[in-house]
């Protein structure tokens, strides 16, 4: 948390293993804060994991499918990216 918040991070995505660790995060944000050592506390988010059945996500296999031409780029809507999602009508 010390380095999010002098970097200015305002918020920290991590997945669901770090948890545990929120209480340890705020704490030490809160003291930081109210050490005068930074303006704002950063705030930690956890997140599952996206399982995405049938589908490549290998990154050596995407990129082969983009230098292989089979796809028009790492925003075509058949791949799965965050620009790509974006293209199928996801919002970011």
């Amino acid at each position: 948390p010390i380095a999010d918040a002098v970097e200015g991070i305002t918020h920290s995505l991590c997945t669901l293993e770090f948890e545990d660790h929120r209480p340890l995060y705020d704490w030490v944000a809160e003291r930081i804060v109210k050490a005068g050592l930074v303006p704002t506390q950063p705030r930690q988010i956890e997140f599952s994991r996206l399982n995405l059945k049938y589908t490549v996500l290998s990154k050596r296999k995407l990129i082969q499918l983009v230098e292989d031409a089979h796809v028009s780029g790492w925003d075509d809507p058949r791949m799965p990216t965050i620009s790509g999602f974006c293209r199928w009508g996801v919002p970011p």
